[in-house]
């Protein structure tokens, strides 16, 4: 099942550097529904030269042009994209169960590997699934939840998840799966990617 779920905000990004003389190359990345070498396409007039596809680019360009060309890019970025469009999304892979996060799924999931940018890990979800005890604060930032679905389950680690306040449980909880050996025995982790109130039928 392909679905999308919240994640952390995020849109399309150029960072520049400038050198002594004023002469300026940055890099950009784009999100889904934004070709930015169209946008920088619009952007000309200030930029010395771009190049790139949808998704990624480079620029070159005056540090006197960057007040005019950050004004035309982000013009030229909202010409493209809705408020839809800027709405943070996860996309998942598939929905499981936590009683079907096994070895056999670890070994199909390993068979997979590895994984990049053009293989991105699965992302998985588990549906209403309670808290079986409070999350505990992990390294200052991040959460370690316990999490039950039915009679099964899984520890879980929401990475920089201490920063906000977690929504009224059950979950809807999409994830990563990962092994950790501690004391001598492999298990299977979660590493949390996203997590909402459950969107429960009646």
């Amino acid at each position: 099942m392909a679905s999308r779920i919240s994640k952390k905000y995020y849109r399309p990004t150029i960072v520049i550097g400038f050198d002594e003389s004023g002469a300026g190359k940055g890099s950009g990345r784009s999100i889904e529904g934004c070709s930015i070498v169209r946008a920088l396409g619009e952007c000309s007039g200030a930029l010395e030269k771009f190049g790139g596809h949808e998704m990624a680019a480079g620029v070159s360009l005056r540090e006197e042009n960057l007040s005019k060309f950050r004004e035309q890019f982000l013009d030229a970025v909202r010409r493209q994209l809705t408020d839809e469009g800027l709405t943070p999304r996860l996309h998942l892979d598939a929905e499981i169960g936590l009683a079907e996060i096994n070895f056999d799924l670890l070994h199909w999931h390993e068979m997979l590997q590895p994984f990049g940018n053009g293989n991105p890990q699965p992302t998985f979800v588990s549906l209403a699934v309670e808290a079986a005890c409070a999350p505990r604060v992990v390294g200052e930032r991040h959460l370690e939840l316990r999490l039950r679905q039915r009679n099964w389950h899984r520890r879980a680690i929401f990475f920089d998840g201490a920063a906000s306040e977690l929504p009224p449980a059950p979950w809807d909880v999409a994830f990563h799966i990962h092994t950790n050996v501690y004391e001598g025995e492999t298990r299977i982790d979660l590493h949390v990617k996203a997590l909402r109130s459950a969107a429960l039928l009646d």
